[in-house]
């Protein structure tokens, strides 16, 4: 009984900073914005949780999140066009590789690990980025010629951010156990 609180409170937290970080108009927002916290959460479902129902919960909230965003808060509803039907699945792949990743800490696995997330973010990132690229406007018009100016500037610009979360995430699991032992992190 007490894995699955500490599984829900978990999950709770993560919806909570997707919430406040998913990039739309909130409260939050009006002090700081901070990067999406999506894959990093995705990361940690892998890494901690082997329950299907974790990653599911957390894909579904991103899905709510920006419908939400979208139909209430009046955001622009650009980004949804086919290819957002593939971002799912790119989520889908970062719990996979979650999985492969021993831990979210600074240990002696930490260039495997930090290797799995950075090739991982990098090609979850390609593949929506790609797929979106492919829907809009620019492709129509210039076809795949401008896609490689387009990776060059975006990817510089989205990819570090969800890195300097992951290297966040890394530094406070890493402490966590050194300042408060009973709250280490371990798999559930």
């Amino acid at each position: 009984m007490t894995k699955k609180i500490t599984t829900l409170f978990a999950v709770f937290i993560m919806i909570l900073l997707m919430i406040a970080t998913r990039g739309h108009d909130n409260w939050l927002s009006s002090f700081v914005h901070l990067p999406d916290f999506t894959i990093p959460a995705l990361f940690i479902a892998g890494v901690y949780f082997r329950h299907f129902w974790v990653v599911f919960t957390l894909i579904f909230s991103a899905i709510a999140i920006d419908n939400y965003a979208i139909i209430h808060q009046g955001v622009s509803a650009n980004c949804i066009t086919p290819a957002y039907s593939v971002l799912p699945l790119t989520y889908y792949g970062i719990f996979w590789v979650g999985k492969y990743i021993s831990a979210l800490m600074v240990e002696g696995n930490i260039i495997k690990n930090a290797s799995l997330i950075i090739v991982a973010t990098s090609v979850q990132w390609l593949m929506a980025t790609g797929t979106y690229y492919f829907f809009t406007a620019t492709y129509a018009k210039t076809g795949w010629l401008d896609f490689p100016a387009y990776i060059a500037h975006w990817s510089i610009v989205e990819i570090p951010v969800t890195l300097y979360w992951m290297v966040a995430v890394m530094v406070a699991f890493t402490l966590m156990p050194r300042i408060a032992p009973n709250l280490s992190a371990a798999k559930l």
